[in-house]
């Protein structure tokens, strides 16, 4: 059979889109199998930058702090070959993500080796190595441990540059792995004391050698540390720290670990807020993580809100804590060791001082009666003017800040721009007035834009203007204090007003937006109700219960909505608003318990659905259409034409028929024959009135019957029993009236006619009784008396068995008759 050379094209374009996708997912999987690049690696207990080149599928590539190398092969979106550093070599299998921005794989020994590609940025106040003085040689090692923290080894390499591992045995530090391993030993101490680093002395001029000693916060123990002065091989000289035994750095870890716990913090233990320097550096960290993310639970955790109002509060504390970030930074770099670490210090730490208002943590103990160090309130409350005061301070060296705030940017712009525009008035900046009313005034615009823009959208659909002033009323006006509000909160935000001129309009913004909205949504909801419904009747299916109750619940919810705003924007705890609400529902609920019982009983209507607008009914004895199906009441319009109200809890009580749900209508009569109708005209009668319910097209044909059913005082009856395949009453009597009509024509037909009540007195001679039959009667039952077999009470069981079935039935002359006679000369009986 031919193809048809239509379907022929189309085979071939599928062919060639499969075959191009293909090539395409090829494609893709070889370009993102690319590992050229930068990855911050890690591994257990330790980790490395590795810097990777890829030419082909050969991949080389570094990790030069512990003077490691790798060498491997692509396959696929495997990268499999060999590493060997200080610490050993192996074999290893990488595999890269889908996005390939990351990669997960093992040593060859089993333990798993991560990575993420990343670009080459110093970490926060990584510093070459200074050995110019003690001091600055200290610095460099604190700042290269605090950098490690995260278990990346390799991140302490900038401390060996300034370390002395001449007095140790050589094979202790033989290698870069077991240096920087008897590093980061060495700062494990270090960070469990406290110290400034000008604590560190200054050598006399000629001094080769200084001795500095350490404390740890709220104990006695300290720890001596030995700075010497020396040239390396490579003829660098400086000032180096002389590593200690491992033995006697051993103890005294033992020693200060005791007073903290007996163990080293986990990695995420300043979380706790413990102490003034795990808040510190809480702060410092989880401020990225906010400008990064956005999760702002644990920065806004450092800080003591209780001053600030719930209504800003969140706002607020972003704003202050961008403030504190600012002035900490100008400070001066934060070494974490530099803050003390007692958990049972008594009073505030100061970090800062200045004529403005000072940098305080403090203690704070919680509703769970946890003991915590914050940022206080007056650090807070000073932060904005502390802002002011050092904004043209330089960040310090090893500081990398983003101003990635909206506000600051554009605080920056106006300061570069004219530094007159920051003179306050009322604690309003000049800039931030004149911004306000601008974004005032263009949403007053473009909120008037939006009202004729709608205006005319409705003119062109109804014209009339009734219409168009209730759509004003109802959407235009909530819609243009909607936008209004919203420019006006908008403008609040980015502006970083003072809290006296902050939370004031918020609060007059918040409360227009809850009522504009609560107002815009409820009739939003009304009219999309109307809409549901106009659409559904045009579709031939209504179910006004369910639209009414949709629409009733829609509207309770967008009242609580709003309430429940209203609530926020007052400052009002919204458990207790809900609370109310539950309260007050109860006490209405008990004040109108009829109200309640309609409203169930409307649901009960709803569940069941037993009637739906438009049917015909009969209800406890009453007859009419259903109107309308409320939360409340069933409106009925009755055979006298008025509209009867039913509440919904009696409705669902009455004894309901509904009429309009019939798939047909019972006919059911008696015919009334004289009795001087013969035995076959009434057998004609009763063949065409079964004729008539078989041939007549309205009637169904099972079941239906017209059958003799008895002897009545005038008459002789015939019972006529069918169903008209119509719903409709007035269909049904039109129908039935067509039938009594041509049953009327039968019977004239007959010879016949109907019955009436009535008396017939019958004037003939008595011919008594006849005496040959009364004889032929008594003989036969004189016979049945001597042979005992006088059926009385009943026949003999052996004679009602010959008796059985022995009658022909239908009569003879049926051809139901006929036909059972030739199933049985068949069958052979």
């Amino acid at each position: 059979m031919a193809v048809p050379g239509s379907l022929l094209v189309a085979s071939r374009r599928l062919a060639l889109l499969v075959v191009g996708w293909l090539v395409f997912a090829t494609t893709a999987v070889a370009q993102t199998a690319d590992w050229d690049g930068v990855w911050d690696s890690r591994w257990r207990d330790g980790g490395a930058t590795l810097y990777l080149q890829q030419d082909g599928d050969q991949v080389t590539g570094t990790y030069p702090t512990i003077d490691g190398t790798i060498r491997g092969e692509v396959r696929g979106r495997l990268l499999v070959g060999d590493w060997r550093d200080a610490a050993g070599s192996g074999s290893f299998v990488f595999s890269l993500a889908p996005d390939g921005e990351s990669f997960s794989g093992r040593f060859g020994t089993g333990e798993w080796w991560t990575g993420v590609r990343t670009v080459v940025e110093p970490v926060r106040g990584e510093l070459r190595a200074d050995a110019s003085t003690p001091r600055t040689a200290f610095r460099s090692f604190v700042v290269a441990g605090n950098a490690a923290r995260d278990g990346r080894l390799d991140r302490m390499g900038p401390a060996l540059a300034v370390l002395d591992f001449q007095e140790l045995p050589a094979e202790r530090a033989a290698t870069p792995v077991d240096r920087l391993k008897l590093a980061r030993e060495l700062f494990q101490i270090i960070d469990q004391l406290t110290f400034r680093v000008w604590e560190v002395p200054v050598p006399a001029e000629g001094e080769g050698a200084v001795t500095a000693t350490l404390h740890q916060a709220g104990t006695d123990e300290s720890f001596r540390l030995r700075f010497r002065y020396g040239v390396r091989a490579n003829g660098a000289a400086g000032w180096f720290i002389v590593m200690p035994e491992p033995g006697v750095m051993d103890r005294a870890l033992e020693r200060l670990l005791a007073h903290r716990g007996g163990e080293l913090p986990h990695e995420r233990a300043h979380h706790e807020l413990g102490s003034p320097r795990a808040t510190m550096r809480t702060f410092i960290e989880q401020y990225g993580v906010w400008e990064d993310t956005g999760d702002s639970e644990l920065l806004f955790r450092t800080l003591n809100l209780g001053r600030i109002g719930p209504t800003a509060r969140d706002d607020e504390a972003a704003l202050r804590a961008q403030y504190l970030k600012q002035v900490i930074d100008r400070v001066g770099y934060v070494l974490w060791q530099e803050i003390p670490d007692n958990p049972d210090r008594d009073g505030v730490y100061t970090h800062f001082i200045h004529p403005e208002g000072r940098i305080e943590i403090g203690p704070v103990t919680t509703e769970d009666g946890e003991r915590i160090w914050q940022f206080t309130p007056a650090t807070l409350a000073a932060a904005r003017p502390l802002y002011i005061a050092l904004e043209d301070m330089p960040l310090d060296v090893g500081v990398d800040f983003d101003t990635s705030s909206v506000f600051l940017q554009i605080r920056d712009q106006v300061r570069a721009f004219d530094r007159r525009l920051l003179s306050t008035i009322g604690g309003v900046e000049i800039w931030q007035g004149v911004a306000l009313v601008g974004f005032l005034l263009a949403s007053v615009a473009v909120s008037w834009l939006v009202a004729a823009g709608l205006f005319r959208v409705i003119l062109r659909v109804r014209r009339e203007p009734d219409a168009t002033m209730g759509v004003r009323t109802r959407f235009v006006l909530p819609l243009q204090v909607l936008l209004i509000a919203g420019f006006g909160l908008f403008a609040v935000r980015v502006l970083g007003l003072p809290e006296t001129v902050d939370v004031p309009l918020r609060i007059v913004f918040g409360v227009l937006l809850s009522l504009a909205g609560g107002w815009f949504a409820y009739n939003l909801v009304d009219r999309i109700g109307r809409a549901a419904s106009t659409a559904s009747e045009g579709f031939g299916y209504r179910d006004e219960m369910l639209q009414s109750i949709a629409i009733a619940l829609a509207k309770v919810v967008v009242v609580i909505g709003a309430i429940l705003l209203l609530a926020e924007v007052l400052s009002m705890p919204w458990q207790g608003v809900v609370a109310g609400l539950s309260i007050g529902g109860l006490a209405i609920g008990l004040a109108a318990r009829s109200t309640l019982e309609n409203f169930i009983g409307g649901l009960t209507l709803l569940a069941d659905k037993p009637i739906r607008v438009g049917d015909f009914c009969q209800f406890g004895g009453q007859l009419g259409t259903i109107e309308g199906l409320g939360l409340r009441s069933v409106k009925v319009r009755s055979l006298d034409r008025t509209v009867v109200t039913i509440p919904n809890g009696e409705f669902v009580n009455l004894y309901l028929e509904n009429y309009s749900r019939r798939d047909s209508i019972l006919l059911r009569t008696t015919l009334q024959l004289r009795y001087e109708t013969t035995p076959d005209q009434l057998r004609w009668v009763l063949t065409q009135l079964r004729k008539l319910f078989l041939q007549h097209p309205a009637v169904l044909a099972e079941p239906s019957r017209a059958r003799f059913v008895g002897f009545g005082a005038h008459s002789l009856d015939i019972e006529l029993f069918a169903y008209v395949d119509t719903h409709d009453y007035n269909t049904y009597l039109a129908i039935q009236e067509d039938l009594f009509l041509r049953m009327i024509d039968i019977v004239e037909h007959s010879g016949t006619g109907f019955a009436f009540p009535s008396t017939v007195n019958y004037l003939t001679r008595d011919k008594g009784v006849d005496p040959e039959r009364r004889e032929e009667a008594e003989a036969s039952i004189a016979n049945l008396r001597e042979q005992d077999r006088l059926p009385f009470p009943d026949f003999d069981e052996d004679e009602r068995w010959d008796m059985f079935n022995q009658l022909e039935y239908p009569a003879p002359g049926s051809p139901h008759s006929r036909r059972a006679h030739e199933r049985r000369v068949t069958a052979g009986e």
